[in-house]
């Protein structure tokens, strides 16, 4: 990868790091036991379309030659699941149109898996939901990878079906990453190496009764289900991605971690304005809790060019000579924020993810 053009080479090496950490990733999905690969892919999927997507559309610009070569199938369904990254900050859904996707998950699951035994004394022991945990923590459910991912309830009605399916998926991607990622140096080893299959639990359960449980019981169902995936979100990037301790990700990660932290930080603002008056005291408190610390609103009132930068990889122009290939974060930080801010956000960005992510998986298992 060259480029000549200023704020060029920024653009190309927060790509590459991209890359990479992707590539240590899908090699981890691709090699290894398609049983063990399910849940990473879920917890992924929505963040490796994102880096595709935009990755792809930087490039048509800053090495448009290159673009042409790495042209990818299943660009629909890349475009529709980074977008899912955004929650309520969909510029083409509000919060109730978010609820409505889940609202339609839960009713075809509901359908597919309750009602199907003959003998009505079973009919109770059928189970709608499927709750995937790391280390006790809810990094995905049935109904989040369905709203990721887009798959019907019968791909998670048999493993041997769902195995191939994610794999395929993982496939398709990969061809991008490995042509991507070309003439990359491999640095590291995978992402899913450093993880036991022990770690990972899978609990069936009635999805009425668990998000009765969880939450505030104001909340209807369909919202309680997009707070579920928010909670998984935050739990993929604090928890099931802490052991990655390859400093040739730490870009990435703290890329993975700004962006889903910003974002549920902003969509736990409009759930505040539409509902907070009608939570239960505890729970309105906890809200307040994460949205009035001081390094959310830091993240909430960050500069709209850092993000920027994040997520469609090139700096602003006004920033541009203040970057450098050899500064930390490539001089973003100290080039978009005030430097008390800018080391704030550095230092702070890993605990705060932790802190929200704590404060969620208790609202979400109340």
């Amino acid at each position: 990868m060259t480029t000549t053009a200023p704020g060029d080479d920024i653009a190309l090496a927060l790509i590459a790091q991209d890359i990479m950490f992707l590539r240590r990733f899908a090699q981890s999905v691709t090699v290894g036991a398609l049983d063990e690969a399910v849940v990473p892919v879920f917890c992924m999927h929505n963040y490796m379309c994102l880096i595709i997507h935009e990755s792809h559309r930087a490039l048509r610009q800053v090495a448009p030659d290159l673009a042409d070569a790495l042209a990818y199938d299943c660009a629909p369904a890349i475009e529709r699941a980074r977008h899912s990254v955004k929650l309520y900050d969909d510029k083409y859904k509000e919060l109730d149109d978010v609820g409505a996707d889940f609202r339609r998950i839960i009713e075809e699951h509901r359908q597919e898996f309750l009602g199907n035994t003959w003998l009505p004394l079973a009919r109770p022991l059928e189970r709608d939901l499927v709750l995937w945990r790391f280390r006790g923590r809810l990094v995905s459910t049935s109904h989040t990878a369905s709203f990721f991912l887009a798959f019907p309830p019968q791909a998670f009605k048999n493993k041997d079906d769902l195995g191939p399916r994610l794999h395929a998926v993982a496939v398709e991607q990969g061809r991008y990453i490995g042509a991507a990622a070309e003439g990359l140096p491999w640095q590291g080893q995978p992402v899913l190496d450093v993880m036991k299959t022990t770690d990972r639990t899978e609990n069936k359960v009635r999805a009425e009764k668990h998000y009765r449980r969880s939450f505030d019981p104001a909340l209807r169902e369909e919202i309680k289900a997009s707070l579920t995936a928010m909670t998984c979100a935050l739990n993929t990037v604090a928890v099931l991605l802490a052991d990655d301790t390859n400093p040739s990700s730490a870009t990435t990660l703290f890329k993975l971690r700004y962006i889903t932290l910003h974002h549920v930080l902003s969509s736990l603002g409009k759930l505040d304005d539409q509902y907070g008056a009608e939570l239960r005291t505890p729970d309105r408190a906890l809200l307040k809790d994460i949205l009035d610390a001081p390094m959310s609103n830091l993240i909430l009132q960050a500069h709209r060019g850092f993000r920027n930068t994040l997520v469609h990889y090139r700096p602003t122009r006004d920033v541009q000579e203040r970057l450098s290939l050899d500064a930390p974060l490539y001089g973003l930080l100290d080039a978009y924020f005030p430097a008390d801010e800018a080391r704030s956000l550095g230092d702070t960005l890993v605990l705060h993810t932790a802190h929200v992510a704590d404060r969620m998986s208790a609202w979400c298992d109340n």
